[in-house]
């Protein structure tokens, strides 16, 4: 295990679940667990989201030891933006477009240059592939089904088409490390709806982005064995 990658994760933890959580309370309207609490203590809210955010941290560090530093880096950023999108998608039932077409924007720029600095272009290839791939598929089930699956979720899949890609080393990879996550995150899903149609003894709309979130987490932490 690579030390020092481990140590920033754990530095990092702490620091970036407060700042998820100041970034989903922007956010918060009408649901009241990301609402400013009134006192200081350290609540049960903050808790949790620590605790989150340090395990994939640690996750990632395991994940990418021996990677370059940018990589690892590249991921503990995307993996934040999942976790404060997955928040606000739970509690607001949306996707806000100011955190996911900026992370699209730069996530895309930070594949080229680190992949043209690591000296494989064909990497950029494959996230775009995977980019590609992705929004196609939820494109097709927004069209079929825009209740079922909103167009928020449809652009989020751009950013995790592309994290997933990259992961991959040729297109047909790419392919399959997408099917992956759409497979993890639509079998989360449905369980957890099923889960909530039997509580709620009704049929009600649930968020989605989570479950593209934690289907995207797996399949990259796991994406060497999805294809090797």
């Amino acid at each position: 295990m690579d030390t020092p990658h481990l140590v920033v994760s754990i530095v990092l933890a702490v620091p970036m679940a407060r700042l998820i959580e100041r970034v989903a309370m922007r956010f918060s309207t009408s649901r009241p667990w990301f609402r400013n609490e009134p006192s200081p203590r350290l609540g049960l809210r903050s808790i949790v989201v620590t605790l989150l955010v340090a395990g994939v941290f640690v996750a990632t560090a395991f994940r990418f030891d021996g990677s370059g530093w940018a990589e690892f880096i590249a991921y503990l950023a995307l993996f934040a933006v999942l976790i404060v999108l997955s928040i606000i998608d739970i509690g607001e039932y949306r996707l806000p477009d100011v955190i996911v077409l900026p992370s699209i924007a730069l996530g895309g720029v930070i594949v080229v240059v680190v992949s043209l600095l690591d000296g494989d272009p064909d990497r950029v290839r494959d996230a775009l592939v995977g980019a590609v791939v992705a929004f196609t598929v939820l494109l097709a089930a927004h069209l079929v089904s825009p209740q079922g699956m909103g167009f928020g979720d449809v652009k989020f899949s751009l950013l995790l088409g592309m994290a997933v890609g990259w992961q991959a080393g040729t297109m047909i990879e790419s392919l399959i490390l997408v099917l992956w996550m759409l497979l993890i995150g639509f079998g989360v899903g449905s369980v957890v709806g099923v889960v909530l149609w039997i509580v709620r003894r009704r049929n009600a709309p649930f968020p989605f982005g989570p479950f593209l979130a934690i289907g995207t987490f797996v399949t990259v932490m796991v994406s060497g064995s999805l294809v090797g």
